[in-house]
Order: C-alpha cells, then structure tokens, then sequence
C-alpha cells in the first residue's frame, strides 16, 4: 500500500525509478514467502513489467516507433538475466536451513496436525483439504490400508492424550533382517511439529533435515519443520512391532487417571476379570465396539468430561479420536498396555503423476495394543463404525454432508482432476526447483566432474562470473547509440566512412551542407557522394520509398571503390 502511494505522489522520473524498484523488491519478498510455480509466474510476469515500464521512461519520443523499441529492451533484458540466474543457480552454494528466523509468535495461525489430541481436535483438522506432504513411491507397492505414522501419545489425564517426556531405548527396531518391501519419497509440507509422517514399519529415513527414530517407532527432527522438506524412506510392511516393557511401562501404559470414564472403565475392569488372556480380552472389547452400533460422523455433540462414555453409551457416534480414545481407555481398564498413535490414514492417488497425496482431512488416530512375546499391534476402533474407511477417502464416506472440503466430494471429481494436474506441476517445482538443497546440488557437481569440498571456491568463481557477467553488460549499456533504423544506420557508416578520409561531420552540420563539402573535397567523386545523399534526404524530407536505404548502401558500396581507386 505504501509503494502504491509513493506511486501517486510520483511527480519525476527519478521517483518513477524509485518505484520500480521497490516493486522490484515487493516482487521478490513475494516469491521468498511462496516460492510455489505462482508465486514464481507473479514475481517473473511482474518483473518484466517492471522493466518495460523502465525501458519506456528512457525512449525519446522523437525516435521511431518508441514503444516497440522499449518492449525489445525489455525482452533482451530478461533474456540476460535468465542465463544469468539459471548460473547462479547451480553455481552458489546451497545453505542448509532457512536464510532468517522467525519470531516465535509467526507460526500461530498455521493449521495442521497437532501432538496432543482431544475430543474433536481432529474433526475440526478433516474440513481442511490443504496437503499435509505429497509421497513418490520409487519401489514397491504401498500397501493397504496406507497408515502414516506420527507422533505416539502414552500419557492420558483424563481429557487429552500427550507423548511421553521420557522413554526406554528399544533395541528391536533395527533387529528384523527382512528388506524393506517400500521405498519411497515424502514432500512434507512446513509446519509446527518436528514429527515426521511415514509409512508404518518405516525402518530408515535420509533428508534434508536431522532425522532421529524414537523408541515408539515414529521418527522426528530436531528443529519443527518450518520449510517445505524432502525425505526418503524405507518401510518393512505387515511386520509387527516387537517391544520388550518393563513392569514400570506396563504401570504407565495401563493407568487412568481416578474418576474418570467410569461406566467404560467398568467394562474394561469386567472384561478383564472374564478373560485371563490378553488375547481373548482384546476380542471381547473389539466385540463390545461392534455391537454398539457407533456411527461416523464430523459433527458429535459437544463432550467435555468423561467423553468415552458419552461415545459408547450416550451419543453412540463420533469421529476417530472419539473411537480411538473410547478404545483406549476401555483396554487399559482392562489392564491390556495400550497407547494411541496420530497420524493420517489412506490419501489420493494422483493421476497426473501417480504421486499420493495425503492432505489435512486425511488426519486420523487409531490405537496400538501390546502383547507380551509379540510387541505391539495396530487397532484401528474407526474401522469398527465405519469400515470403507479403510480403502475408501473421507469425501466418498461422508459425501457431501458435515461440511466436508467442496473439491474432496464425489460430484466434484470434474475440479479434481485439473487440481490434481495443477498439484503434479507444483509437486516436480517443489522438488527440482524449490528443493534443490546442498545434497542435490552436491550430487549435480559430482556429475560434473567438480568437488563439492570445495564449495568457498566455487562461491569465489560464482562471484566472479557475476561480476564479469556485470561489467560486460555495463560496457554494453555504455557503447555508443547505435540507431535501428535501417536509414539512420547506413548514414552512421558513410559518415564514419568519411571521417577516416579527414573529413568528419560537425555536430551542428546538416546532410546539405556536409554534403556540399565533401564534393568540395572530392570532386571526382560528387556523382557518387550525391547518390548516396539523394536517397537519405528523400526519405527524411520528402516521400522516400522503403527500398532507401538499400539503395544507399549501394551507393555507399561505389563511394568506397571509387574513392580508394583514385587514391
């Protein structure tokens, strides 16, 4: 707003300048913050506007059609400058990381995934169908269903569920000799948490950013990802997760917090009087959820305490953190070590692609059992109310009803497929462009026969390049006017012509005039300067014909002969 008002006060072509570079400068702060294809179409159309505005302010109006010669300016000056960029590009050295930090307080009104959960913190995270990260399988087949891992909560206090603050090393993850069944490529977009969503069994995991495996079997960073993140990782699918826990996990894996949910927790503790084995108690409570008659649904009713109960026996309906919470609470009354795992469930397949996206409404919970001698095992109580979640996506569940995304509903498949052509576009910027980090950078230098290790002197020859590639188009801008008009253009050449013979032009002297000496001088030769003279001064002064300046290169080409034979 305020480089619009300098604008309308602009009075000079000085202050016409100043504007045109701090658009210059808003254009790039633009494409900074996005850096999507978009952003880089704004910021380059928006800069070759720029540009032909300051190539118009330089033409003189008395020069033939003044306009196109300032759009030609303007094309050639972005011409230059995208070899220039393209070398810069592969040249500087990638800095691992953003370039500037932000205050605390600028991520606040980022939607996503949280690692915590409550009744209805992840119904409200399903209305959203912005993408969460975009996954490029590069061998082997996802399997089905697809659950993306994330955060592990082990902490419940009777409303919400947390990640535990502390946690035994578990040294079966990295046991299993099997190879990985999956390997493949997540994008994952920025956001608050340093969790990491992969694929269940995800056993190995390289990116950009420091990664670590928790015990839990999730992975995570050490910094919240704030940029868009590129990984790859390997998955073992279908393989259970063996975890020996000592007596004090088992206490905290199976406590509830006192008062809290009784008429569940009644169940639970019947449940386990009934049936001595785990298994057995875990197929009762499995059998319980069934017969419930649970309902799927973005819109319960408000639930502020004792929400387990409200699901099983009051509003029988709720969304997955609902069942999943309901779930947990009845197993670990059943003293079975239970914990519940966020994350997203299933995506869509990119037809452009082959690509899967995996979006905010995909967000989901289920919970993970634990058997002693067999580890943990994954239960999914949604499946329980609504089982074409498993394969099927939250649109084609719900439909239209609840307030699910416009674009995720089955009659608007139409607007999805030219989204998803527009989301397989941005997805190969984000990874060739936007995503070409220090590891990428390094490994196109290798290709070339250059070392990496040498990345100061590599800076040190960018910079150079630069400011060669400066200093010549400096020179450029600074030669002498060259006129392209093809007439004005073959006058130049006969009077620099006639300035290497003596005899050059007086900046106050007219073609007559100049003409009548240089017959004075050469008088041999006054046909043949007259023949060049003729067509300029027709064509300036009176009705010329197209083919002038033709005819005076001619002459010019029998002044030069004729002045050199009678040398």
């Amino acid at each position: 707003m305020l480089v619009w008002v300098k604008w309308l006060e602009a009075r000079t072509e000085r202050d016409e300048r100043t504007v045109a570079v701090l658009t210059l400068f808003l254009l790039t702060a633009v494409f900074l913050r996005g850096q999507t294809p978009l952003h880089a179409l704004v910021a380059f159309s928006g800069a070759g506007l720029v540009l032909l505005a300051c190539a118009r302010l330089t033409v003189s109006p008395i020069l033939p059609a003044p306009l196109a010669l300032a759009d030609r300016d303007a094309g050639r000056a972005m011409l230059w400058a995208l070899p220039l960029a393209v070398l810069l590009f592969v040249l500087v050295p990638r800095v691992p990381g953003p370039l500037w930090g932000l205050p605390a307080d600028a991520r606040a009104g980022r939607t996503g995934m949280s690692e915590t959960m409550e009744a209805g913190s992840i119904a409200s995270l399903a209305r959203s169908d912005e993408i969460a990260f975009v996954v490029e399988v590069l061998e082997g087949r996802l399997p089905t269903p697809r659950y993306w891992r994330g955060p592990v909560l082990e902490v419940y206090d009777g409303r919400s569920w947390k990640p535990s603050s502390w946690r035994a090393a578990n040294p079966m993850l990295d046991a299993s000799p099997q190879p990985a069944h999956v390997r493949y490529r997540s994008l994952q977009e920025p956001s608050d948490l340093t969790w990491v969503f992969t694929l269940e069994r995800t056993h190995a995991l390289r990116g950009a950013a420091d990664v670590e495996r928790m015990p839990t079997g999730s992975w995570r960073t050490r910094r919240p990802l704030l940029q868009r993140t590129l990984f790859e990782g390997e998955a073992r699918s279908g393989e259970p997760l063996p975890e020996p826990l000592s007596p004090l996990s088992i206490r905290a894996l199976t406590f509830l917090p006192p008062g809290v949910n009784p008429r569940t927790r009644e169940v639970g503790e019947a449940l386990s009087t009934r049936y001595p084995r785990t298994e057995d108690r875990l197929a009762a409570i499995i059998d319980f959820f069934r017969e419930r008659g649970l309902r799927y649904t973005l819109t319960p009713p408000p639930m502020e305490r004792d929400s387990a109960d409200q699901v099983l026996f009051e509003v029988r309906a709720g969304f997955c953190e609902h069942f999943a919470d309901a779930f947990a609470v009845m197993a670990r009354a059943a003293g079975i070590p239970t914990r519940i795992v966020l994350g997203y469930l299933g995506g869509e397949r990119n037809p452009a692609n082959g690509n899967w996206t995996i979006r905010q409404a995909d967000a989901h919970s289920w919970v993970e059992v634990w058997f002693e001698g067999t580890g943990w095992i994954s239960v999914d109580p949604t499946l329980f109310a609504q089982p074409e979640r498993a394969d099927r996506q939250l649109g084609e569940v719900l439909g239209g009803r609840e307030g699910v995304p416009l674009l995720l509903r089955p009659e608007w498949r139409w607007a999805w497929r030219l989204r998803a052509q527009l989301e397989a576009w941005e997805y190969g910027w984000n990874v060739w462009v936007a995503g070409f980090d220090a590891d990428r950078q390094h490994r196109l230098w290798r290709i070339l026969g250059w070392r990496p290790d040498r990345a100061l002197g590599w800076a040190i020859a960018a910079t150079g390049i630069v400011l060669a590639l400066t200093f010549l188009l400096a020179w450029r801008m600074q030669r002498p006017y060259a006129p392209r008009d093809p007439l004005e253009r073959q006058w130049q050449r006969f009077c620099r012509s006639m300035a290497r013979h003596g005899l050059a032009r007086a900046p106050a002297e007219g073609p007559l005039d100049y003409g009548r000496r240089l017959m004075t001088r050469f008088p041999e030769a006054s046909d043949a300067i007259e023949a060049v003279l003729r067509p300029y001064l027709e064509a300036r002064y009176g009705r010329g014909s197209d083919e002038a300046a033709i005819a005076m290169r001619q002459a010019l080409r029998r002044l030069r002969r004729r002045l050199r034979k009678h040398q």
